[in-house]
């Protein structure tokens, strides 16, 4: 049976503590991985609403990237950035230009395939493995060895396979 990339072995609440972690130190870093690129705040709110998006950015040709980290981007991690990003567009009142973004170490396949084919406006970032070290995060062995189950009648005495 396969193992759904949305199904870590983290609590959730120590999900939010690992991105959290991981947010900072992608925002501390933003320069190396986002020249011309400036961060505006972590942890941003809305007057009157409880939606907090991870980080904003203001990149030099005036677009706001509304941020959301995941440790693995799902439906979920999908949904919370969609959202962020249309509440930051009707609380500017659609006058400045803003692009969601999804940054994870993985993404499922599904996720991958409706922001492309629907045309959802949110930039997909995959974060460097090297930043699990700093939010924790145990890596993903995607090249598990897994074992060969002999069939029965290899178990069987030679002369019991032939007659």
């Amino acid at each position: 049976m396969s193992k759904d990339l949305g199904e870590l072995p983290i609590a959730p609440e120590e999900g939010f503590a690992h991105e959290c972690r991981i947010r900072d130190l992608y925002a501390r870093r933003l320069p190396e991985f986002r020249p011309g690129e400036m961060l505006i705040k972590t942890e941003h709110t809305y007057a009157g609403s409880r939606v907090r998006a991870d980080m904003r950015t203001l990149s030099s040709d005036g677009v706001i990237r509304i941020w959301e980290f995941k440790i693995t981007a799902s439906y979920a991690g999908l949904g919370q950035a969609l959202t962020y990003l249309a509440v930051a567009r009707q609380r500017e009142g659609f006058e400045r230009t803003f692009r969601g973004v999804l940054a994870a170490f993985d993404f499922q396949s599904e996720v991958r395939t409706a922001v492309e084919v629907l045309n959802l406006g949110i930039e997909l970032v995959e974060l460097p493995a090297k930043f699990r070290l700093a939010g924790r995060v145990p890596q993903i062995n995607s090249h598990a060895s897994i074992p060969t189950i002999p069939h029965l009648s290899d178990l069987l005495p030679r002369h019991i396979k032939e007659s």
